[in-house]
């Protein structure tokens, strides 16, 4: 395999973890179809929404639709099957996001609709049915996964922007986690056992610079802590975020492996040695969620 080539889940990293996309993606989930739609309740600009809508597209995450307007017709877009399947993602991010971060107006709860309580999600392996966090895994990653350096050339940085005020899309806590590729990529460096500065500088292949500014993001948000001899520890808020990583990992193989990319890095269950496949289920009934089974995601 050649070094330049992104793997799996380096692609699935490059097309997902951007603010921007994943609240497009989650307006979409909510019912929102039409540009003028995600331009109010984003406030997000002309510029960024048509770029970001058009990387969608050429994705295949969202496709046109037409509708009529009156005597005109515009066009719209509708998920894809390739899209609608980061269900489990948005969902264990708004589990997390509200459960972890502290605000002044609540996000909904996550209502399981075939029980129809409030609940919240628990992680399992769908292999064995046991419930998984990041110490019942262990990750192997491929010794020609590149790092960081030829993620950002194929993927050049995006602006992070405002986050929108609208209290369904305003997700500050998450996207620190999930809405920045090297943030996600240095979170998901210490999910796997790393501490140290110039262990993740060499695993990551990223600048100084960049890891320094991810690490002190991520310890004024309290996921990481510093130690006395100064490695970088998960806490309980930073571990809680493993299902958000887990369903990025999962996405990325199921769908960029499709596409013919390489499996770079795996997470595999030590319980039953198979590579994870994610499951939720609800914490009040113990059944599995669906795609259509849950909100805040509305069925088709």
């Amino acid at each position: 395999m050649r070094p330049q080539e992104l793997g799996a889940v380096g692609r699935g990293l490059g097309l997902l973890a951007d603010t921007w996309t994943l609240l497009i993606l989650q307006r979409a989930f909510l019912g929102v179809s039409r540009y003028a739609e995600w331009r109010e309740t984003l406030n997000i600009s002309d510029a960024t929404l048509s770029a970001r809508l058009r990387g969608l597209v050429d994705a295949g995450l969202l496709e046109p639709r037409s509708y009529a307007d009156g005597a005109r017709e515009r066009r719209g877009y509708a998920l894809t099957e390739r899209g609608g399947d980061i269900w489990k993602l948005l969902i264990c991010t708004w589990d997390w996001e509200k459960t972890w971060v502290p605000r002044e107006v609540p996000l909904p709860e996550i209502v399981h609709r075939d029980c129809g309580r409030p609940t919240r999600v628990r992680v399992c392996c769908a292999a064995c049915g046991g419930a998984v966090g990041p110490r019942d895994t262990e990750v192997e990653r491929e010794p020609w996964a590149p790092g960081l350096d030829l993620l950002a050339r194929r993927h050049p940085r995006r602006t992070r922007g405002t986050l929108p005020v609208d209290p369904l899309s305003f997700l500050p806590g998450a996207m620190e986690i999930i809405g920045d590729r090297w943030g996600a990529a240095v979170l998901g460096a210490a999910l796997t056992g790393i501490r140290a500065f110039n262990c993740f500088a060499h695993e990551l292949a990223i600048s100084p610079e960049v890891l320094s500014d991810r690490l002190r993001r991520f310890v004024a948000l309290g996921v990481l802590s510093r130690s006395g001899d100064g490695e970088y520890r998960l806490t309980d808020k930073g571990r809680a975020s493993f299902p958000i990583h887990a369903c990025l990992v999962e996405w990325s193989h199921r769908w960029c492996g499709a596409d013919g990319a390489p499996i770079d890095l795996t997470i595999r269950h030590r319980a039953c040695g198979q590579p994870l496949c994610v499951r939720l289920d609800c914490e009040q009934c113990g059944r599995a969620f669906a795609r259509d089974s849950v909100s805040p995601v509305r069925p088709r």
